[in-house]
């Protein structure tokens, strides 16, 4: 028994020959290496490869010329047909190469040896091994795709159900309270943003704000920036009902340190930079607290802009972190501004140094509407940023 037989007793071999000494002579051929052959009219080529039950076929045609090529690809296409020419003539080479050229598997000279025989066979053995395999890497292809689409069709709706969440928990834009106004706007580089903005007024007198970009992207982070909005919720809420002015004028002392532990606890391997303050409405004191944001706050007084003074560790990294709280007043007629690093993105200078430059320059005289603000640094424009870019803008005498 011939061992590719053996691994492949499955392969149909049909012969269709009109001449009944060539059917003789190939068939002897065929079944002198253990292949089982069986003789169809040319009609019958269709039904016996189409069968949904038929194997892979070899067939072998004396019918078939160059005139045919239309025939030849029609043979191609189906399933599992390897065709083999039979020629009528040993000395047309020319001939061969031409049906090569147009698909046909192997010509066999009508002498053809029994070795000669076994070589095309085997050949065209590993010929149907190797589009099977396609065919199952195909399926399968095909089968993980439809899965994938699936995931994606799915994670493509908690994006927009966590955007829905983000967005609600996101403060009213503009706030405006006495001779103060705080606005934002987030621009997220995917559905969910790692970016976030909390403000409120408490107590008629403090105006409470915190600025955080958590590390990464995608839903992970956006899940840190509700984590966050609810700790810092509780907290305020808290002063509320109490009507804990004291702790409310050291505000934020100890917000970030509290965070950092929150932060360490859940075991997310994530971490934020931030800004938090409070401003006494009353008094026009503003005190704030710096976790390494960049850039640094702005603060933009009669056309000039400057980096407020401040440094700090990254939230959730350290456990024995602690942060410094440092005071400002703000003028009668001034602009806090806080910016995400996701606006170095829209910078055309290379270095951070001269980023930060630049953006000073651009805020200088455009620093009282968002919307303007969002004009001078192309946040307005930008459609695929490649981080999220986020913008806090806090007014007072505007």
């Amino acid at each position: 028994m011939i061992d590719g037989y053996a691994m492949n007793k499955h392969v149909q071999v049909l012969l269709a020959i009109e001449d009944e000494a060539r059917l003789a002579f190939i068939r002897n051929r065929f079944e002198s290496i253990g292949r089982h052959t069986e003789s169809v009219q040319p009609n019958q080529i269709g039904e016996k490869c189409l069968d949904p039950v038929a194997q892979p076929v070899i067939l072998a045609s004396e019918n078939v010329t160059l005139q045919s090529e239309q025939e030849i690809q029609q043979f191609k296409q189906l399933c599992e047909v390897h065709l083999i020419v039979i020629a009528l003539c040993d000395d047309d080479v020319d001939l061969s190469v031409d049906f090569f050229r147009l698909g046909v598997v192997d010509v066999l000279m009508p002498d053809v040896s029994v070795a000669c025989a076994q070589q095309t066979v085997s050949r065209i053995d590993e010929f149907a091994q190797a589009r099977r395999q396609r065919l199952n890497d195909r399926a399968q292809l095909e089968k993980t795709n439809d899965e994938l689409q699936k995931s994606l069709r799915v994670l493509k709706q908690d994006q927009i159900a966590g955007l829905e969440v983000q967005k609600s928990l996101m403060p009213e834009s503009p706030l405006r309270f006495g001779d103060y106004q705080i606005s934002h706007s987030v621009v997220p580089s995917l559905y969910l943003s790692g970016d976030f903005v909390g403000y409120n007024v408490v107590l008629g007198r403090y105006l409470l704000f915190y600025f955080a970009d958590v590390s990464g992207h995608g839903a992970s982070s956006a899940f840190v920036t509700v984590l966050l909005r609810f700790m810092i919720g509780r907290l305020i809420r808290r002063h509320q009902l109490e009507e804990d002015y004291t702790a409310l004028a050291l505000a934020p002392q100890g917000l970030v340190e509290h965070i950092n532990t929150q932060m360490l606890a859940t075991g997310l391997g994530k971490h934020m930079t931030l800004v938090a303050g409070s401003v006494d409405m009353s008094t026009h004191r503003m005190r704030y607290v710096l976790g390494a944001q960049l850039p640094q706050p702005i603060l933009v007084v009669d056309g000039v802009a400057r980096y407020l003074q401040g440094a700090g560790k990254p939230v959730g990294i350290f456990a024995d972190a602690s942060w410094k709280v440092e005071e400002v007043v703000l003028p009668e007629r001034s602009a806090l501004i806080l910016l995400s690093d996701g606006v170095f993105d829209l910078m055309p200078q290379r270095q951070i140094a001269e980023k930060e430059a630049a953006i000073l320059e651009c805020l200088a005289e455009h620093s009282g509407d968002l919307d303007d603000l969002k004009r001078v640094l192309s946040i307005d424009t930008v459609t695929e940023p490649q981080d999220d870019i986020s913008v806090l803008l806090m007014t007072r005498g505007f």
